[in-house]
C-alpha cells in the first residue's frame, strides 16, 4: 500500500514539474515573439514615414503620361524588403513585409534591378504568392 502511494506521489511530482516547465517555456517563447512583432511594427512605421516624406519632397506633380498608366508597377528593394512603386519608380504605391533575402536568387536580382508588373492582378498575384 505504501509503495502504491509513493509511486502515485512520484508520478504526480513528475507531471507537475513537466507542466510547470512547459508553461514557463511557452510563456517565455510567446513574450519573445510578441517583442519581435512589436519591433517589426515600429520598424515598418518608420520605413513608411520615411518613404512618405521622400515621396512628398520628391515632387507630387504627375504628368498626363504618368496618369495614363495607373496600373503599371515596379517592384524594388527598400531596406531589405519589397516595395511597390508606380511605373515611374518615384511614387510609392505600397510597402510590404516580404524580405528580399527570403526570395529565390533570380527573383532577388530582378527586384534589385526593378521587376516590372503589368497590372493590378499580376501585382496581387505576386503579393499573394510571396507573403508569409
Amino acid at each position: 500500500m505504501e509503495k502504491k502511494c509513493s509511486i502515485r506521489f512520484l508520478l504526480l511530482g513528475i507531471t507537475l514539474s513537466a507542466a510547470v516547465s512547459l508553461s514557463a517555456g511557452f510563456f517565455a517563447g510567446s513574450q519573445k515573439s510578441w517583442k519581435t512583432y512589436e519591433e517589426r511594427i515600429v520598424l515598418l512605421q518608420q520605413q513608411n514615414e520615411a518613404l512618405l516624406a521622400r515621396q512628398e519632397t520628391g515632387g507630387a506633380a504627375q504628368s498626363l503620361a504618368e496618369s495614363m498608366e495607373p496600373y503599371a508597377y515596379v517592384l524594388l528593394e527598400e531596406d531589405g524588403y519589397v516595395a511597390v512603386y508606380h511605373w515611374d519608380r518615384k511614387n510609392l504605391f505600397s510597402t510590404t513585409d516580404i524580405s528580399v533575402a527570403d526570395l529565390p536568387q533570380d527573383l532577388q536580382e530582378e527586384i534589385r534591378e526593378g521587376k516590372p508588373i503589368e497590372n493590378e492582378a499580376q501585382l496581387y498575384n505576386f503579393l499573394e504568392n510571396y507573403t508569409s
